[in-house]
């Protein structure tokens, strides 16, 4: 039968302004978020102009007391809920362009502008209206040729998004230019801070000045950033960089090759002093700033975050492709945003971002290498004690990494029998008629049909593995015949470096454990990057499962391969490196040197201290944590991906809360493993020191 539409027929959705109002009212923006869209909207502003130089002034305080009572009065004749508070304001001035009635129209009368040019970031766009419709209100004013005009932004009385006015349009006098302080043409933007009070000035100017964002404008001679704090003086603001290493300025120049026609130049330099390390990403000095045309996105470092070879590296990343693809996304129907929407950093789920991240990946960690040996930081050898017992261990928290990631083993895909009247005990206790748990692996099949991941209709036996590049492996997929009967077609795609290949196309009958199962080969290519992580999606009766491949180097086996010991002192207490298996423990700590010590004076050689029980006990437990953290973040990942939480404070919550569980179930059997079992049978005792004389009190008889 052929559908045929009727234009008339179609209808069209309304808008309603309490949804615009929640939303933004919910994610609110901050200063980092507030500041970079006014000084990006005057750049642009600016080169709009087609000046040679601009100058912009930003200014923080308190509105002026006539404004703020016209505003209240005049809104609350309009019937509208204005701000319950306009207490602080910041303010942004340029001498750009300059706004008339017919700008402001054109530029914020309607939601989703995109730029008059090419290469603008902003120019009164999307950023100015979402920065008002989250602080709930704000204004501008500006001349333009013959025209002044001063416009109020607040939010509507009915089902629209937001309202403004033209409260001045005027022709304009030298008053006005005076008012602004510009000389032919300008715009004053200006933006509430009703539930956020300022820091303080000096912690503001560091802000200003080290914004990421705002390092283009920053460094270029044709711009001018001043900026005014309360009870100070008009200061120019310049960004404080790095003073670069006169021996080694420039350690890396190279430009890489991204894959379908995208290319990336990397600069990695070396900066004189050690640059201080802050975990606020949006003002951090050290690391490589990612910019593309005029925009600068994020600094990151990727998998050398906060290493002790990484203190004294900066640079830049240059990708052109960032923005053309950025602004490609923007007219698709379902877009795939390079830049995050709040445009905090880059959109780490994006291919061309996953691209970029691993040649930054593969250009800085041979440098970090380089800079830590030439540091002297070398790796500590144990004993042969030490390591032996190393393996044990290891092979113990591998062993619950696969359980964690979803990985339970045979017993785990049971379809269990009837409910069980009590609950279920916990590995390695005893009950009636039960006897000690067998290791690792296996689950009870009650808790199995609870779990919401083996419940899905279908799934991969395993959703998350490790495979080199060029190496072949099986790869099952398990279906809920009573779901997705036999004979269902199963559909199978693979991301670009997999090759996945079932022995049937069809969903087979089911075996003796209730569950249809297809065995597949999967191939990673062996031009696969290491570090690189890739996915094979099964679809079968409108259900899909999704396997993780994580492409490792060839050195690598097994989720912890290593743990390596460094003389080296560190911010973080251990490192560890999905890529290559290996947990770095830096024993260069005060605390390590302070165990070690000990150690010497109970005896111990100096190549033997790692067998003194506390500072072992402590290597442990800095390893493990670094591990533990890692895997909650990947569980949080796959498994909440849906549900993620995107408030920072709360997803950070999520994961501490994943590690502290993942640490609970696992911690007492591994601890066991990579202690001598003395430690648990009562063979460890405390002699006490002998008693040193101290010196009398006058007062003593």
């Amino acid at each position: 039968m052929t559908v045929v539409l009727d234009r008339r027929d179609v209808r069209t959705g309304q808008v309603r302004g309490r949804y615009f109002r929640e939303n933004f009212a919910q994610g609110g923006f901050d200063l980092v978020q507030v500041l970079p869209e006014l000084v990006t909207n005057a750049d642009a502003a600016i080169a709009a102009a087609g000046r040679e130089r601009g100058r912009i002034e930003l200014g923080f305080g308190a509105p002026d007391p006539d404004f703020v009572a016209d505003w209240r009065r005049e809104l609350r004749r309009l019937g509208v809920r204005g701000l319950p508070a306009w207490r602080q304001e910041v303010r942004c001035t340029d001498d750009g362009i300059g706004v008339d009635a017919e700008a402001v129209d054109a530029r914020l009368g309607a939601l989703g502008v995109a730029p008059d040019h090419a290469g603008q970031r902003g120019l009164f766009g999307r950023g100015l209206r979402d920065v008002w419709l989250a602080q709930g209100g704000g204004r501008i004013a500006g001349v333009r040729g013959d025209r002044a005009v001063e416009s109020w932004f607040f939010p509507a009385t009915g089902d629209d998004p937001y309202a403004y006015a033209h409260v001045r349009d005027e022709p304009q006098t030298a008053g006005h230019r005076a008012a602004l302080g510009v000389e032919i043409s300008g715009t004053r933007v200006t933006v509430p801070l009703p539930d956020v009070r300022p820091p303080a000035p000096g912690r503001l100017r560091t802000l200003v000045a080290q914004l990421v964002q705002l390092r283009p404008l920053l460094e270029d001679p044709a711009r001018e950033l001043w900026l005014e704090l309360p009870g100070q003086p008009l200061g120019l603001v310049t960004y404080p960089a790095p003073e670069p290493d006169p021996e080694r300025p420039v350690l890396a120049d190279e430009e890489v090759d991204l894959g379908d026609g995208v290319r990336a130049r990397i600069t990695v330099r070396r900066a004189v002093q050690p640059i201080p390390l802050t975990p606020l990403r949006a003002t951090r000095r050290g690391g490589l700033v990612v910019r593309s045309g005029r925009s600068a996105h994020e600094v990151t470092l990727v998998g050398s975050e906060g290493l002790p070879g990484a203190r004294h590296l900066y640079g830049e990343v240059w990708c052109e492709a960032i923005e053309e693809r950025q602004r490609a996304a923007l007219d698709q129907p379902r877009p795939q945003l390079v830049v995050r929407a709040d445009r905090t950093g880059l959109n780490e789920h994006h291919p061309l971002v996953r691209c970029l991240y691993a040649a930054i990946d593969r250009v800085v960690k041979p440098i970090v290498a380089a800079e830590e040996r030439r540091a002297g930081a070398h790796l500590l050898k144990p004993g042969r004690a030490v390591r032996a017992r190393d393996e044990v261990g290891l092979r113990q928290l591998n062993d619950a990494l696969r359980n964690a990631f979803d990985a339970p083993g045979s017993a785990g895909f049971g379809r269990g029998e009837q409910p069980a009247d009590r609950a279920p005990l916990a590995k390695g206790t005893q009950g009636e008629g039960e006897g000690e748990g067998d290791g690792a692996g296996e689950v009870d099949g009650s808790a199995a049909q609870r779990s919401p991941a083996i419940e899905a209709p279908i799934r991969f036996k395993q959703s998350l593995v490790r495979m080199h590049p060029g190496e072949q492996r099986s790869a099952s997929v398990l279906f809920e015949p009573t779901r997705i009967p036999p004979g269902t077609p199963v559909e199978v795609s693979a991301d670009s470096g997999l090759n996945f290949k079932l022995s049937a196309v069809e969903v087979p009958e089911p075996n003796a454990r209730g569950w249809s199962r297809l065995t597949g080969t999967l191939r990673v290519r062996a031009t696969a990057d290491p570090g690189a992580r890739l996915t094979v999606l099964a679809e079968a009766a409108g259900h899909t499962a999704e396997l993780e491949v994580m492409i490792v180097r060839h050195r690598a086996a097994g989720w912890v391969r290593e743990i390596a010991r460094k003389n080296e002192d560190s911010v973080t207490e251990a490192h560890f490196d999905p890529e290559a298996g290996v947990v770095t423990v830096f024993e260069g700590r005060p605390e390590f040197r302070a165990l070690e010590r000990a150690a010497r004076s109970a005896g111990f050689r100096r190549n033997r201290a790692r067998e003194y029980l506390p500072f072992r006990m402590l290597e442990v437990e800095a390893a493990a944590n670094a591990v533990y953290a890692w895997a909650a973040e990947r569980m949080v990942e796959r498994r909440d991906a849906g549900t993620r939480p995107t408030d920072p404070a709360e997803y950070a919550r999520v994961v501490r809360f994943e590690a502290q569980a993942l640490r609970h179930r696992v911690h007492e059997k591994l601890m066991r493993a990579f202690l001598e079992p003395e430690v648990f049978e009562g063979g460890v005792r405390l002699e006490e020191a002998a008693a040193i004389a101290a010196q009398g009190s006058l007062l003593d008889d």
